[in-house]
């Protein structure tokens, strides 16, 4: 009984038992909580830790090659969520780009030695880290700086900086520019020989009205790819009255859109063909006998030169770009619009060449150092600056000629000034125009260049009139008493052979003519006592200045580089103006002559006074024939002196046997007629120098019986 009794739970029991049960059970969920709550605790803190936030410092985007860079490269990590700054906390920093050496900064613990690729440094309390950098060649160098949270996530900030060699920059863009413009030169001079003869024709008879002078400007100056040797033998053939002063403007206005070939020709993507250009090019002139092959040689050769400097430019220019200076730099032809077109004019004033210096725009755009609009500044300065050539050429020529430089300067002048403002709105029509046509950087810069000079020619076409009359209002033609003309030899046109020694001809035709002139004079005065001596010696003594000065320019010519039928037509020019400066002293040698007789010659008794007339119609005749044919390289003219010449050599032969008739007759006593055999000696020796300029003028401006090339 008392064992079932005990056995038997009472209700208090039960009740007893319920309660403990539910504090068991409050404690084990206080328990879960605690442990839940220190969890989510420790995870917070996981979780913080495992998120970071990098900021860059202030540091210096470029420096120079070899050197430190002036500021270190500064971090700071902070805790993603917090903000707090992350003390102790390792930093990599990292060379992923060009060629740079980190170093610690005092102050910051390191793991790894100096001197490396890659350095760990530990933040301050602050959470910074710094590193020195020292940079290598120059180019862009990128430094990475990354930290790593617990799980392994790379949190990464990038320094991007610019190495810079001033040495390597100056030497390349200048190595770079005179390659350019030895190129330009070689290939212009060699397409000027092999065009030569053809671009001087062209000039002369395509210039009728002012559409053909621009078709003839543009011809020529694709021809041989200069437009400064195309507006200087302009200016040239104006001095020497070949071309009037609207038909100059016209060819002007041709030569500016023919230049803009250039530009085009340097927008084609072949500058990888540079080596293989030089390389056929050299093995053509080198190997060929050819003189046109060799020519066509160094022409290939010289555009290889050109795509090489352009090359050699565009690789140094490049790194720049992420230079802010720089960039800040040529931002300013932007927003500068006089700035970027001084900037044109005075670089092509001193290179002398607006191809160059355009192509020099051209690399810049292709590097990315200035946008379209500040290079379309930069093309209206070149195009500027190009007009010095046409001034320099004018300086010593006479008044038209000044006017046609001055042409030039202003056509280029009013042009840049209206589309300085046309461009000036970025999104403007012609810069729109400019970015429709291709989206390639260096074409748009070439495009610009060449849209420029056809609007530019397009609007001047039908003022062409109004700016020769401009041009003669600002630089008046002189009124001036009729003179002998003077020697106009251009010192810019040594550089080209060619239009030199086409210049150097003209101007002994010339003197040819004062020559015969005199002689002719001389002549009358010794027969019929016309003229004044002191007249003819003024002649005499104008004729020796010009032979002092062509001959001094032919020496400096002889001094360039000349091709084999240049080489054989300048010792033939020498020949004759020696030959027409001796046909000016046998002109004195008549005056002196007249001293030994009174009254007039031809009113004489006797056969010579006869002879001495028909020695004076032979060489009128010989003196003129020889001014044509000089002129005109007129080869009828030629062959008729040397039938002349048979002619004057059987009269003074008739007259010295006459002369010995009259001499056994009267004795001694015939001192006119020994004065008039004189004379007749003295102009056969002149006619023997008309011959032989003839034979010159028939041998093609060389030796008879020699060609040219042997």
């Amino acid at each position: 009984m008392n064992s079932s009794r005990d056995s038997v739970t009472s209700p208090a029991s039960f009740h007893s038992l319920e309660v403990k049960s539910m504090v068991s059970s409050r404690e084990t969920v206080a328990a879960f909580m605690r442990i839940f709550l220190i969890s989510a605790i420790i995870a917070g803190v996981s979780f913080a830790q495992s998120s970071f936030e990098i900021t860059e410092g202030r540091y210096s985007d470029y420096g120079m090659s070899s050197e430190q860079l002036d500021e270190p490269l500064s971090v700071t990590i902070t805790s993603g969520s917090s903000g707090e700054p992350a003390a102790d906390y390792p930093v990599h920093f990292a060379v992923t780009a060009g060629e740079a050496v980190l170093e610690g900064v005092p102050g910051y613990r390191i793991r790894t030695s100096e001197g490396s690729e890659e350095l760990i440094v530990y933040t301050d309390e602050n959470g910074v880290a710094e590193a020195g950098l020292i940079l290598g060649k120059m180019g862009e160098v990128d430094i990475s700086a990354s930290v790593f949270d617990d799980d392994g996530n790379q949190f990464t900030s990038v320094f991007d900086i610019v190495s810079l060699d001033i040495k390597k920059i100056v030497f390349q863009v200048f190595g770079g520019l005179a390659v350019f413009l030895m190129g330009m030169q070689m290939m212009s001079f060699n397409l000027q020989q092999v065009a030569g003869n053809r671009m001087k024709s062209i000039l002369r008879t395509l210039t009728s009205n002012r559409f053909m002078g621009i078709i003839a400007g543009a011809t020529v100056t694709a021809l041989i790819q200069s437009s400064s040797a195309t507006t200087v033998i302009t200016v040239s053939f104006v001095n020497s009255a070949l071309m009037t002063l609207q038909q100059a403007v016209g060819v002007i206005l041709g030569a500016n859109i023919g230049t803009t070939i250039t530009g085009q020709l340097i927008a084609f993507k072949v500058t990888s063909y540079a080596y293989p250009m030089i390389t056929v090019g050299f093995a053509m002139s080198a190997i060929s006998r050819n003189s046109k092959r060799q020519m066509w040689g160094k022409v290939l050769a010289g555009l290889g030169l050109l795509f090489l400097g352009m090359t050699t430019m565009g690789g140094v220019m490049k790194p720049l770009q992420g230079s802010a200076p720089v960039r800040d730099f040529f931002t300013g032809f932007s927003t500068s619009p006089f700035l970027g077109i001084f900037a044109g004019t005075l670089v092509t004033v001193l290179v002398q060449s607006s191809s160059a210096t355009v192509g020099l725009t051209m690399t810049l755009a292709g590097s990315g150092l200035i946008d379209l609009q500040g290079a379309f500044f930069l093309v209206l300065g070149d195009n500027i600056g190009t007009t010095i050539t046409a001034q320099l050429a004018a300086l010593g020529c006479n008044r038209t000629a000044k006017q046609a430089a001055m042409a030039h300067t202003m056509i280029k002048l009013i042009g840049a000034a209206y589309f300085a403002l046309l461009i000036s709105d970025r999104d403007g029509f012609f810069m729109s125009l400019v970015r429709s046509t291709s989206g390639d950087p260096v074409r748009q810069v070439a495009n610009a260049h060449t849209i420029f000079n056809v609007v530019n020619c397009i609007l001047f076409i039908p003022l062409v009139p109004l700016v020769a009359r401009f041009c003669r209002i600002v630089i008046p033609s002189e009124e001036e008493a009729e003179k002998e003309p003077e020697i106009q030899l251009d010192e810019n046109l040594l550089d080209t052979p060619v239009l030199a020694l086409d210049s150097l001809d003209r101007e002994v035709a010339k003197m040819a003519g004062i020559s015969g002139k005199g002689v002719r004079r001389a002549a009358e005065h010794f027969l019929k006592g016309k003229h004044s001596s002191r007249q003819i010696f003024a002649m005499e003594d104008s004729v020796d200045d010009m032979q002092r000065d062509l001959t001094v320019y032919a020496s400096k010519l002889f001094k360039e580089t000349l091709s084999s039928e240049q080489s054989l037509q300048l010792p033939v020019l020498l020949h004759t103006i020696n030959d027409i400066e001796r046909i000016s002293d046998h002109a004195v040698n008549m005056v002196e002559a007249r001293t030994r007789v009174e009254g007039n010659v031809l009113d004489s008794s006797g056969p010579l006074p006869e002879a001495a007339a028909q020695t004076f119609e032979v060489l009128s005749q010989m003196s003129e024939l020889m001014v044509t044919a000089l002129q005109e390289h007129d080869l009828r003219s030629a062959q008729k002196i040397l039938q002349l010449e048979g002619m004057m050599n059987q009269i003074e032969m008739e007259a010295r046997k006459n002369y010995s008739s009259s001499l056994a007759q009267y004795g001694d006593s015939n001192l006119t007629g020994l004065a008039i055999l004189d004379f007749i000696d003295y102009c056969e020796r002149a006619c023997d120098h008309i011959k032989n300029i003839a034979q010159s003028v028939i041998g093609g401006g060389v030796w008879i019986g020699q060609e040219p090339g042997e």
